[in-house]
């Protein structure tokens, strides 16, 4: 099968590098600049080896993830095919089915940097690539693979939320596996989330949003949901305008809460367990809206009871154990371990609003943690088998004030960066060592340091100072920050940590960071009252208290688990569960804080190339060797390659793999420094090695099959070529059949003067006499009126943009450019097509749309509603077509007067033409433009600024159209008479020896008798000589006549000419007078008269001895005899006059094969006036003849 590229794959040529690993200078400069290269062409992807660079488009790349794009990754290799999210993903399945591993991705970068999307594109990729497409037979699996793709609408709905940085970002932790059975489908997964930001529910960031749900929720709600849960718009809820942001540029909430519908239905939550999620959305935006008023003695209570009413029936609550446990908090005073009295202590208004607030976060984080579980039910799967892990985590994150949640958010990014060092340089480095290769170890940043700094027990990390400092001051609210930052000043050993006041300072591998240390205590607890869990647990809604199954142990001393000890833990759990899979990494950048497309700040990315340790990862790349393989697999790859391993496509190696192995390379001329043999693998060092590797086993079969086609070939040419022999002879008598006609028809039409339209042409030209300049092209004799000059029936895209006038008729079409009116800009030209049909104008426009070329309908007017034309009196090409209806069109095209005389004779009527210096028409209903026409020599084309058009001068408004020459093979005879020359007398001696008698010769009437009473056996009569190039005339010797005497031939008269006085001028064969041969074969002679012939019929006068003068006799007297004389001497030729030199006004390109082509100011001598319009003369600088157009040319 034809490998066929994507389209937008084709855009990757030549920018940029798809591998960075072949830079020829490696720095973070060179890095930014490969990366920049490739932004600015909308290509976001790029390799370091395996691993893969993601920069964030901000906007849509149209073509980048469509089907045909994702099927033209199914079974190709990483090195097959440009830089892509979906390589990685065929890349991890396909190890996984063939090496039987398990797999995962691991995706990391900074929040923003489109870690949420890369995921998704690779579960979208897996699920349509699994299994067999399309089949039902399995509806586990089917299922499943729904699951897997309504997963991310819905966990994004409830777990991501706008922030800074990213307005989908995600604010909890998520390792999606999927898992596969014996016929590697999907038929399970499980999804892991972690640390969930629960403080975004009461709390945002001004610019920040809420979670997703909630606006989808107030905004998509049915209005039975809006009336049961009391559902308004999100400006009415506390929770949801904190950050004083209710919407994301480009985003429906509305429609993004029905894909969150239907991911529940999909997934299979039933309608009554989406009611009470909803239902628990509400109670958690009105218990936002409980406010407190302070009362003497430092107490509170709830200002408005109505609201309290309404929280505790959505919580299914006594409203007044509500209000209490809201307004109080329950205390116990113990004796030992005896029980003591409980008290119910009153709260003050800032206890009392973090106990609403906890209670909110509390119901918030119980219900998305059951939708996780929910997931993981409807995908359970008991038979384990091979899976791929998908992980989308929060990325690192800098703000300008950092608390417990960027702390615990750049710690598990810690972890993630160690195993990224530990996988990809140092397990490379460790894997030359293990297998003896010689290779120069890379130093490089092994973060362990930090990691320790901050999960360390001996000595103590900051997590484990914040577990002491919880158990320590757990029964006083105050003075907790304080003994914190006293109790971290043990850290300041490690040279990673810094304290700064009420702050501390971590020294991360992707920059220093200052956490806060007040309110890190309280977040660490992650605990719920006891009276918050008590009021929650006595609710009618089942579905609520199954949300909190803990069982209040009030006689129980152990404390409970902080949320930094299960983040470590969580945290412990997913490397362990990475380390036991084979890595793939898709390392994300962020181009901009502004989140725009097309802007890539260069310091922004400059330093998260640092951060990412890119540098390193290249420097490993070049410095080891970019593809490794055992011997045994090298050699089941590449063995097709060698003709010691494979004759005919079998494997015919009898010995070792590495010899095997030895012997590939050496067929392929591969230098021994180009790779090395380790102890079980073979390592190539140069990725184009590889490149060729590959190329020369994909070429191969192709090579098998392409012998016996050739093979097969050579016979069936041997077998055909007899008859392609006759073939041939009779295809040549066919053609030259064919030539002969062809060329009759072609000098018939000529001569009938058959150029398409021409009538119509010269009927349009007086509406533009006189009134216009113009050009030459408009002027020339063979100007055909065409059409369609675009071919529009073969073009299918023009008949797409055309809708349903594509089966009209079209009578024109051709390149144009229209006047458009952007709003914030000048008007300006804009190139069109412009296509006439029988029923209406078109003007189609070219659109590009991420470097692809659209056809779109820009406008269409029927031709009933054109009116009039209006156009300038200059040479340029503009005219405007105006419309009764609709605003008028602005048009420049070659063909201005030939679009005119097709729309008249379409209409059948002469529509109004105008001409003027300049013009006003409608530029839209109601608004006016006037444009205005200016003479300018600069500009051949017409330069539009400012609604003024330049133009340069053009042909004179007078200029007529060149007359068609009727035959192209002969030139017409003058239409004025030619002067008739005054001839020396001749003189002629009687033979007997008499004396001589004068006569002028008379012109003879065709086919009559000669003048006078001149016998008609007598000697022919002088015929008036044709002029010569010059105007002189020149004599032609007559040819001889039957009887031996010579006789003066007579022209045959050209049609049309007159012939004066009854004469035919003579006419130069070949376009210059020559003289003719004498009879007898000798020397040309000079054209003079013949000598007379005796009136008896008797010999020719001799033609030696000296001529003697003729004496003149009266007309109609009978001429004597001639004196003959043996050889009279010639007269001698007069010099001919100079040539007549003309010079050409302009250039001139000939459309006829006799005519002359010349350039503007070329030298031209005149060979002559054949009529008033076409003249034959001889260009000077070739010494080429032939015709002209004698308005193109001026005389020196």
């Amino acid at each position: 099968m034809a490998q066929q590229k994507a389209e937008w794959g084709n855009q990757m040529k030549n920018e940029g590098l798809d591998d960075m690993t072949l830079l020829s200078k490696v720095t973070n400069d060179q890095i930014l600049d490969n990366l920049k290269k490739r932004f600015e062409k909308d290509i976001i992807y790029t390799n370091i080896g395996d691993v893969l660079i993601s920069v964030n488009p901000f906007k849509f790349i149209d073509g980048m993830y469509s089907d045909e794009v994702l099927q033209e990754y199914v079974g190709k290799s990483r090195i097959e095919l440009p830089p892509h999210v979906f390589a990685v993903a065929e890349q991890t399945y396909r190890s996984m089915i063939n090496e039987k591993e398990n797999q995962c991705v691991i995706i990391s970068g900074e929040s923003g940097a489109g870690k949420t999307e890369a995921a998704k594109k690779i579960m979208q990729y897996i699920a349509d690539v699994s299994g067999e497409r399309g089949s039902s037979s399995n509806q586990k699996v089917e299922h499943v693979k729904s699951i897997i793709l309504e997963t991310n609408p819905l966990l994004e709905a409830f777990g991501n939320a706008k922030t800074l940085r990213n307005n989908n970002s995600s604010r909890f932790g998520k390792y999606f596996e999927i898992q596969f059975n014996q016929n590697n489908e999907p038929e399970g997964g499980k999804i892991t989330n972690y640390l969930l930001e629960k403080s975004r529910v009461v709390f945002q960031l001004k610019g920040e949003r809420n979670f997703h749900i909630f606006y989808q929720f107030c905004r998509g709600a049915t209005p039975q949901e809006q009336q049961e849960f009391g559902i308004y718009g999100p400006e009415n809820f506390a929770y949801l305008t904190k950050g004083d942001t209710l919407d994301i540029d480009g985003v429906d909430d509305v429609e993004e809460f029905g894909l969150t519908r239907n991911a529940m239905n999909v997934i299979g939550i039933p309608a009554n367990e989406q009611k009470q999620i909803f239902k628990l959305l509400a109670a958690i935006l009105w218990i936002g809206n409980l406010d407190f008023k302070e009362q003497a003695g430092d107490k509170v209570t709830i200002s408005d009871t109505s609201v309290l009413d309404f929280v505790s029936q959505l919580l299914d609550v006594p409203s007044h154990f509500l209000k209490t446990a809201l307004e109080f908090r329950q205390m116990e005073t113990r004796h030992g371990n005896q029980r003591g009295t409980q008290y119910n202590v009153p709260l003050n208004k800032t206890q009392a609003i973090a106990g609403r607030d906890a209670l909110a976060k509390a119901i918030y984080d119980r219900l998305f943690n059951w939708l996780v579980d929910r997931i993981n039910k409807e995908m359970d799967n008991p038979q384990k088998g091979l899976m791929i892990g998908v992980l989308d985590i929060y990325g690192f994150e800098v703000f300008d004030r950092n608390g417990f949640e960027q702390f615990c958010i750049n710690y598990v990014n810690e972890k993630l960066q160690q195993i990224f060092i530990e996988f990809t340089l140092k397990m490379e480095q460790e894997e030359y060592v293990r297998e003896g290769i010689k290779w120069e170890p890379i130093p490089f940043f092994d973060n362990k340091i930090v990691c320790d700094l901050i999960e360390g027990k001996n000595p103590p990390g900051i997590f484990s100072i914040l577990d002491d400092v919880c158990r320590a001051v757990h029964s006083q609210a105050e003075g907790a920050d304080q003994k914190l930052l006293q109790s971290i000043g043990v850290c300041k050993s490690n040279a990673h940590f810094d304290t700064r006041g009420n702050a501390f300072c971590v020294k991360h591998y992707a920059g220093d960071v200052v956490y806060e240390g007040p309110g890190m205590i309280e977040k660490n607890k992650d605990t719920l009252l006891k009276d918050h869990l008590e009021i929650l647990q006595m609710s009618a809604n089942n579905f609520l208290v199954a949300l909190f199954p803990d069982v209040i142990d009030t006689d129980s001393k152990k404390l409970p688990s902080t949320a930094g000890f299960k983040i470590k833990s969580q945290a412990a759990d997913l490397v362990a569960t990475l380390m036991k899979s084979t890595p793939h990494y898709i390392r994300t950048i962020k181009p901009n804080d502004l989140k725009k497309p097309n802007i890539l700040e260069g310091g922004r990315v400059l330093h998260q190339v640092k951060y990412l340790g890119l540098l390193d990862n290249i420097k490993v790349r070049r410095a080891g060797f970019a593809y490794r393989s055992t011997f045994e697999r090298f050699f089941q790859r590449y063995y097709l390659l060698s003709d010691k391993t494979c004759y005919a496509g079998n494997n015919i190696w009898k010995g070792d793999a590495l010899s095997a192995c030895r012997a590939i390379l050496a067929s392929q001329n591969v230098d021994t420094t180009q790779y090395q043999v380790g102890k079980t693998k073979i390592f190539i060092r140069y990725p184009e090695m590889l490149f060729s590797l590959e190329e020369t086993r994909e070429r191969y079969w192709h090579d098998m099959a392409s012998r016996i086609k050739n093979a097969y070939r050579n016979y069936k040419a041997f077998q055909f070529e007899c008859a392609n022999r006759i073939k041939n002879a009779f295809r040549n008598y066919k053609l030259y059949r064919q030539r002969c006609a062809q060329t009759i028809q072609g000098y018939f039409r000529a001569w009938k003067q058959a150029s398409p339209f021409f009538d119509l042409r010269m009927q349009n030209e007086q509406l533009f006499q006189g009134r216009k300049e113009r050009n030459r092209f408009s002027m020339i004799s063979v100007r055909k009126y065409f059409g369609d000059y675009l071919d529009v029936r073969s073009q299918s895209y023009f008949l797409d943009a055309m809708a349903e006038g594509r089966n009209e008729d079209v009578i024109f079409s051709s390149k144009s450019q229209v006047i458009v009116h952007p709003m914030l800009s000048a008007n300006k030209l804009s190139p069109r097509f412009l296509i006439v049909t029988k029923q209406a104008i078109y003007l189609i426009k070219l659109k590009q749309k991420k470097n692809l070329a659209t056809y779109l309908l820009d406008r269409r007017v029927p031709l009933a509603e054109v009116t009039s034309f209006s156009l300038s009196s200059l040479a340029d090409n503009l005219i405007v077509i105006h419309t009764s209806t609709q605003f008028d069109v602005a048009v420049a095209t070659e063909f201005k007067t030939e679009l005119v005389a097709l729309i008249n004779k379409q209409k059948g009527t002469t529509l109004a033409v105008n001409f003027g210096q300049s013009i006003q028409y409608f530029k839209k209903k109601g608004s006016n433009n006037t444009v205005t026409f200016l003479k300018d020599e600069m500009h051949k084309e017409i330069f539009l600024k400012k609604n003024q058009i330049h133009i340069a001068s053009g042909l004179p408004a007078s200029t007529t159209v060149a007359k068609v020459r009727k035959n192209p093979s002969q030139v017409s005879t003058p239409s004025k008479p030619i002067a008739k020359p005054v001839a020396k007398p001749m003189v002629a001696k009687p033979a007997s020896g008499g004396s001589a008698i004068m006569k002028k010769p008379a012109p003879a009437a065709p086919g009559g008798p000669p003048p006078g009473n001149a016998p008609p056996s007598g000697p022919p009569m002088m015929k008036k000589p044709a002029p010569a190039p010059g105007g002189a005339p020149m004599m032609k010797k007559p040819a001889p006549a039957p009887g031996g005497a010579p006789m003066m031939k007579k022209p045959a008269p050209t049609p049309g000419a007159p012939a004066p006085g009854g004469s035919a001028i003579m006419k130069p064969a070949g376009g210059v007078s020559k003289p003719l041969p004498s009879p007898t074969g000798g020397a040309p002679m000079m054209k003079k008269p013949a000598p007379m012939a005796p009136p008896g019929g008797g010999a020719a006068p001799s033609q030696t001895g000296a001529p003697a003068p003729m004496m003149k006799k009266p007309a109609g007297q009978p001429m004597m005899k001639p004196v003959a004389k043996p050889q009279p001497t010639p007269i001698k030729k007069p010099a001919a006059p100079p040539p007549q030199q003309y010079i050409a006004l302009y250039e001139y390109d000939a459309m006829q094969p006799d005519e002359l082509t010349f350039k503007e100011n070329d030298i031209i001598n005149l060979i002559k006036k054949v009529d008033a319009d076409w003249w034959q003369g001889e260009l000077v600088r070739t010494k080429q003849i032939g015709m002209l157009p004698s308005n193109y040319v001026q005389q020196i």
